[in-house]
C-alpha cells in the first residue's frame, strides 16, 4: 500500500513548477491531482515508478511500513529519507574513487612529460639557432 502522508510531504516540499510536471508525467493529459492516490485503493505500478524515478528513490521507500520510512528533522520540518546504502554501492564508489585517482595521476605523469618534450624541444631550437648563426659567421654573411 501507498505511503500517502511521505508521497504529500515529498509532493508538498517541491516548487511549483516542479509539481506541475510530476501532475503531467502522471497524469498527463487528465485533470487529475495528487488528490486521486487518497481516493483509490489501487495505485497502478506504471504511476508508482514515474513517482519512484521523478524522486530517485526505489519503489518499495513508498510502501506503508517500509524500513525506509522518512522521518521529521527537528528544528526545521523537511522530510528525509532513512536510506541504507548498500555495501556493493560502497565498495564501486571506492573502486572508482580509485580509478580517478590513477588517471589524475596518469594525466599528472603525461603533462610533466610534455612539459620535459616542451624544454628538449626549445633547447633543440636554441641550438640549430646558435648553428645556423656559427654557419653564417663562417661564411662571412
Amino acid at each position: 500500500m501507498l505511503n500517502l502522508e511521505l508521497l504529500n510531504n515529498l509532493y508538498n516540499g517541491l516548487p511549483d513548477e516542479q509539481k506541475k510536471q510530476l501532475i503531467t508525467l502522471l497524469f498527463k493529459r487528465s485533470k487529475q491531482t495528487m488528490a486521486y492516490f487518497a481516493r483509490t485503493k489501487d495505485v497502478s505500478l506504471s504511476k508508482l515508478e514515474i513517482i519512484a524515478d521523478f524522486f530517485h528513490m526505489p519503489l518499495d521507500y513508498f510502501r506503508k511500513g517500509s524500513t525506509m520510512a522518512s522521518t521529521n528533522v527537528a528544528g526545521n520540518g523537511n522530510t528525509v529519507g532513512n536510506v541504507h546504502i548498500n555495501s556493493n554501492l560502497v565498495m564501486e564508489i571506492d573502486m572508482l574513487k580509485g580509478k580517478i585517482a590513477n588517471l589524475e595521476a596518469m594525466v599528472e605523469a603525461k603533462n610533466e612529460t610534455i612539459n620535459a618534450k616542451n624544454e628538449v624541444i626549445a633547447t633543440r631550437i636554441e641550438e640549430n639557432e646558435n648553428l645556423k648563426e656559427e654557419i653564417r659567421r663562417l661564411r662571412g654573411e
